[in-house]
């Protein structure tokens, strides 16, 4: 059942902060589909869920990232009314800006 206005604009910090838990779930969740049947301990391959529970209980509130404009959490709970269907997460980090050239200079003194 998703968030309607009146629940949202009562509790807005609260809903607020459960959406970004669940938006940092949802990365770490996307991030280890990158790493399926490719993870080994000694008594053979570790399920995705099992290692998601590892990293998930190291992370802190501190480390989370806000979830980016337009985000729609694939949890109907924590959608708004007013939403529609969720979509892929494509990137994590910031926007690319433009390249960075370096160049050297050269002296007279260096000739």
């Amino acid at each position: 059942m998703p968030i309607t206005k009146a629940q949202y604009t009562d509790l807005k910090e609260y809903w607020d902060y459960q959406r970004k838990i669940e938006y940092n779930k949802e990365a770490l969740k996307n991030m280890l589909n990158k790493f399926e049947g490719r993870v080994y301990n000694d008594f053979g391959m570790v399920s995705q869920d099992e290692v998601f529970d590892n990293l998930w209980s190291k992370v802190v509130s501190d480390d989370f990232e806000d979830p980016p404009k337009g985000w729609i959490p694939q949890d109907k709970k924590y959608r708004f009314e007013w939403e529609g269907e969720p979509k892929e997460i494509k990137k994590l980090s910031s926007s690319k800006g433009r390249p960075v050239i370096l160049r050297a200079k050269i002296s007279d003194k260096d000739i």
